[in-house]
């Protein structure tokens, strides 16, 4: 598959998009709000960013994710986080080329946030796949299995 066939087929998903640039990637970026009472009645702000690199190493995701949840931290509007609100942020990071260190980061337990959570994805063009985390952590885990069914309906071609 190619990049731009990517980037269509998530961008068909969502209703709308933004452009820019975070860190040294060229970003395609989406936004919107879940409320669930299951969630102890808390509204999830989600940020999805989708970009493209020639080839992922352990650096490129470990990079990439962490300047993605860094730029939605910033720009989160609305009550404090934690205040019966919390952010998701999904790192969809696109190759042909990735390397298997870059899909360990990818499975590994993504780092711990107060009331945020950042999810690293890697899809590899070249073999249709994608690497994420797929357990269930205690912490946050009430939104595990929204996160996956998610990240199934959005980011998997």
């Amino acid at each position: 598959m190619k990049n731009t066939d990517y980037f269509g087929v998530v961008s068909n998903r969502f209703n709308k998009s933004e452009e820019f640039q975070i860190g040294s990637f060229d970003v395609k970026s989406y936004y919107e709000e879940q409320f669930k009472v299951k969630w102890l009645a808390t509204k999830l702000k989600i940020f999805s960013f989708v970009a493209h690199v020639n080839e992922i190493d352990a650096d490129d995701i470990t990079n990439y994710s962490s300047s993605c949840v860094d730029y939605a931290l910033n720009n989160y509007k609305g009550l404090p986080r934690g205040l019966q609100t919390g952010l998701v942020a999904f790192n969809v990071l696109i190759s042909e080329n990735v390397s298997d260190k870059a899909i360990e980061v990818a499975v590994s337990r993504p780092k711990k946030r107060f009331a945020a959570f950042e999810i690293p994805i890697i899809y590899d063009l070249s073999k249709e796949k994608a690497y994420y985390y797929t357990k269930t952590p205690m912490w946050g885990a009430i939104y595990y299995k929204y996160f996956r069914e998610y990240i199934q309906k959005n980011f998997i071609a």
